[in-house]
């Protein structure tokens, strides 16, 4: 986990730091992390990434992690779990009391949004509050397993499984959060979206969807509250000759970012 967290640190800081270089517009800022991404992990290959230095370091940190995490899963899916735990433990022991929190749980965040928020919100960001866990599967099915088993979550008694509903609740009691909801957008997409010839049109409706996300996020910031952002899971991209397409899964034989579950507070 301390080498998880240690990659998140230098991402958090490389980006914090030098931000300047990636650019003023948003949307070409969101295109450079998406296919810095891809990059990292030998999915394709972009001049704008290879001509930029901070590209390039980052996308070194990217595959370390996600290598890092990958190994993880294939040696020590038991101990995985408790990698949560840890994280939300923190929270609630260095939660300050002074500022009402509100938590946004998203269905799917990958590393291009979360890289993405770090940029866009870099004055309300520390290393110090930015994490990472680890979702065996990749799947909501075992994110609901983790939340029922490690955070105390409790079901609804007219329900028969853990819903993303109760975990948000169970997360809003847990912290003492003023408020929390759900933001579905990007699984929606990863679901029903369908496949894109260009990777540029697939990015153009991602980065609609994180733009929507940060719009939510900077309405709360702006009215004095804290903001943290948490996922069940990341997802993927499949490219299967000149179609692209979104997936969430892990699988022994790739090095996925399914897996990935990021924690980001902001404030």
């Amino acid at each position: 986990m301390d080498q998880l967290q240690n990659i998140i640190t230098m991402l958090v800081d490389e980006i914090k730091e030098r931000r300047y270089i990636l650019g003023i517009k948003p949307e070409r800022v969101y295109g450079l992390m998406f296919k810095t991404v891809l990059h990292a992990l030998s999915q394709a290959y972009f001049p704008e990434v290879e001509s930029n230095f901070l590209l390039v370091a980052l996308a070194d940190h990217i595959k370390t992690l996600i290598s890092s995490m990958n190994l993880l899963i294939r040696r020590k899916v038991a101990k995985l779990s408790v990698y949560l735990k840890s994280v939300m433990d923190f929270m609630e022991r260095t939660r300050d009391l002074r500022e009402p929190l509100y938590i946004i749980l998203c269905d799917s965040l990958s590393l291009p949004e979360y890289m993405f928020l770090l940029y866009a919100f870099h004055r309300f960001v520390s290393a110090e509050k930015a994490f990472c866990a680890v979702n065996p599967s990749g799947k909501t099915a075992t994110f609901k397993y983790l939340a029922k088993e490690y955070l105390g979550i409790e079901m609804l008694p007219s329900s028969t499984e853990v819903t993303m509903r109760n975990i948000s609740e169970g997360l809003r009691k847990k912290l003492g959060a003023s408020g929390a909801s759900i933001f579905r957008d990007i699984d929606m997409l990863i679901h029903y979206g369908g496949e894109y010839k260009e990777i540029d049109d697939m990015i153009s409706i991602l980065f609609k969807i994180t733009n929507k996300l940060c719009i939510e996020v900077k309405n709360w910031l702006n009215n004095k509250y804290k903001v943290l952002i948490l996922a069940d899971h990341g997802y993927d991209v499949l490219r299967n000759k000149n179609v692209w397409t979104l997936t969430h899964k892990w699988e022994k034989e790739k090095l996925c970012i399914s897996p990935f579950i990021p924690i980001l507070m902001m404030g």
